[in-house]
């Protein structure tokens, strides 16, 4: 969408989750210079490591070296997008080396979710409270700040001074996906029933409650796909408690997920009870779950739960309780119809709702600052999202 208007230089590291080997460097070049813009991958980056103070070091170092990178090229604007955190700091520091706006894409607000983590140790804790205090100082430097939820707009507009421009551009669907996703809504006829989980096996994610599920609900097949620092111990756990009936298939390609979705007669998503998580975060995989056809069990509270409750879309329950999760599961494959009228619910709300293309025409708008400077706008915390968007692209 920039590239329609800028000139575009993406500095990013070579494709390399889960493993650099996963890819193929040759399609990598030939994908790139199909772009309308150029793209620098001066490095591979594989962040897995349950220790979060080596996470932060390799994430910091990436940081440093994508950002050498990018000092090379000329820039009016300098756009971070975070996780990872620690492109934020680095990336303001280019843009005011190079006299440049710097907007920053923040999807989630992961310091403030590290000081409540319950992997974060005694010694770590005051690292922490420093490196809260470091980024919200870094957001309030900033020319733009894009958030993705509106909650994460309201933590954001709390923490920054009155008056700071603040973007909401919700998560949403690639049209390419909505049409990939289509086949799936079918009802694939099967033995066993199969819930599925689909993406990062992380700590807020805390996927081995879903192992516990599936001791209780025996009858039923669940499937864990993708990676993360936690696969180990999920892993160990479902050897431990021998249950044949949990298969974690690692990393899959798309046309994979595809075929996972497909089959699948339930899609679950949960994030811990944090008050971070709790009050802004709304997981881009509940928007591509909908887009799938399925029903949702979603094991969360907030506003991820208060969402697709709204929607209709699925079943929301307290997190890692696997007596509630069991029972919710089990109730929806009891009913056909219900299942049927959820996924139709969320595959529509999908359907009718800004795709991602859409929802960045928005973010070109804002950009129109650099040339035409205009008064700050601050988000509004009890005005429609669409009115919040609007101000921005008519360029008030």
């Amino acid at each position: 969408m920039l590239a329609r208007s800028h000139d575009v230089v993406v500095v990013v590291p070579r494709p390399s989750y889960p493993d650099p080997s996963f890819y193929d460097k040759q399609s990598t070049l030939e994908g790139d210079r199909l772009c309308r813009y150029r793209v620098e991958r001066p490095l591979e980056f594989v962040p897995h490591s349950r220790s979060l103070a080596i996470r932060a070091v390799r994430e910091q170092v990436m940081a440093l070296r994508l950002a050498v990178r990018a000092a090379r090229e000329p820039a009016d604007i300098v756009v971070s997008s975070s996780p990872s955190m620690f492109l934020g700091p680095v990336s303001w520091l280019l843009a005011r080396t190079k006299s440049s706006r710097f907007v920053w894409d923040i999807r989630d607000i992961g310091w403030d979710y590290a000081g409540e983590s319950r992997m974060m140790s005694a010694w770590m804790r005051p690292l922490v409270k420093i490196l809260q205090r470091y980024m919200w100082a870094v957001v309030a430097r900033a020319d733009l700040i894009v958030v993705a939820s509106r909650g994460g707009a309201e933590r954001v507009s709390q923490n920054v001074p009155s008056g700071r421009k603040i973007l909401l551009v919700d998560n949403s669907v690639a049209k390419e996906l909505l049409d990939d996703f289509k086949l799936c809504q079918e009802r694939v006829t099967k033995s066993r029933s199969i819930v599925s989980y689909v993406g990062l096996i992380g700590d807020p994610q805390a996927v081995g409650t879903l192992v516990d599920v599936a001791r209780i609900l025996p009858a039923v097949d669940f499937l864990i796909v993708g990676e993360g620092p936690e696969r180990s111990l999920v892993e160990k756990r479902v050897q431990e408690l021998q249950l044949p009936n949990v298969k974690l298939t690692g990393y899959l390609p798309r046309p994979d997920v595809r075929e996972v979705y497909r089959r699948s007669d339930i899609l679950f998503a949960q994030l811990k009870d944090a008050p971070t998580l709790n009050s802004t975060s709304l997981p881009s995989k509940l928007y591509e779950y909908m887009a799938t056809g399925k029903p949702i069990v979603y094991a969360g509270k907030g506003l991820a739960a208060e969402t697709v409750d709204e929607i209709g879309c699925g079943v929301s329950v307290s997190p890692e309780r696997s007596d509630l999760i069991a029972h919710a599961i089990a109730e929806l494959l009891g009913d056909e119809e219900r299942m049927s009228d959820m996924g139709r619910k969320g595959r529509i709300f999908v359907e009718t709702g800004a795709d991602r293309e859409t929802a960045f025409e928005e973010l070109v708008a804002a950009l129109r600052f650099t040339s035409e400077p205009t008064a700050p706008v601050a988000f509004e915390p009890d005005v429609a999202a669409d009115d919040v968007a609007a101000k921005h692209s008519d360029g008030s």
